[in-house]
């Protein structure tokens, strides 16, 4: 029952993840104003805004204009319910779920948002981070790990970029992804943290190499980082500790 209620949560707040991975990067108040068709500007209702159910119903259709809703939609409700379930299942119930539910909705909307805009704005990055420090602090680990994955994540990816900076006199990488390198390294501790970085920089690598494949990209291709720094980031808090320790175990034979 308690899984069951964490999960239509979920889905209520993946609704809201979507409305601010849509307005945030426009400009648009995600606290004030009622959600509205982008193809007709119509004003939804609630029947309209049911997570999941409401598509279903609709056939992924806008009821008064009959656009196509994007399958973005009920894939992020259900992709914040999903993290909530296993969230629930990971730390229990107590004072990290809440906050570690919230910074893993914010991850969820800077996905969307760097994979549209290639843009990690601050107004979410930033609260993000104190947001996951706080819930840092209600961990075993506490501060020292926080500040150590603060400083591995932000300061490798903030070094990375100098360097290529002065070895190509081009910016590589955008100051968005160092913030969100702090936001997430708060949480995971140095060790998940370079869990987080190499599971991104290994999807990007299968991503280029597509994409060369299909003549669609090249070597310097810009490919939005933080849409795979954030799933990582998730990814590796659910199930880091778990595959370092079997990796350490079949390196070592112990």
């Amino acid at each position: 029952m308690t899984l069951a209620l964490v999960a239509i949560l979920g889905l209520v707040m993946g609704s809201a993840v979507t409305a601010l991975a849509y307005r945030v990067p426009r400009g648009v108040s995600w606290i004030q104003g009622r959600s509205a068709c982008p193809g007709c500007g119509h004003t939804l209702g609630i029947l309209d805004l049911v997570p999941v159910l409401s598509f279903l119903v609709s056939r992924g259709r806008c009821r008064y204009c009959g656009v196509r809703i994007a399958w973005r939609y009920p894939l992020t409700e259900l992709a914040c319910a999903a993290w909530a379930v296993l969230l629930t299942r990971q730390v229990g119930l107590g004072w990290a779920l809440p906050l570690l539910g919230l910074w893993g909705f914010l991850l969820v909307a800077l996905f969307w948002i760097d994979l549209d805009y290639q843009l990690l704005p601050d107004v979410l990055t930033f609260p993000g981070t104190l947001i996951g420090l706080a819930a840092a602090l209600t961990l075993p680990h506490g501060a020292q790990h926080a500040m150590l994955g603060l400083l591995v994540g932000s300061g490798l990816l903030a070094l990375l970029a100098w360097g290529y900076f002065k070895l190509r006199k081009a910016e590589g990488m955008g100051g968005g992804d160092i913030k969100l390198a702090a936001m997430f390294g708060v949480v995971l501790g140095w060790k998940l943290t370079l869990l987080t970085l190499f599971l991104a920089a290994l999807v990007g690598s299968l991503w280029g190499a597509v994409l060369m494949a299909r003549r669609a990209g090249h070597a310097r291709t810009a490919l939005p980082f933080g849409t795979l720094l954030a799933p990582a980031a998730m990814v590796s808090f659910l199930w880091g500790d778990v595959w370092l320790t079997s990796y350490v175990r079949a390196v070592t034979g112990r």
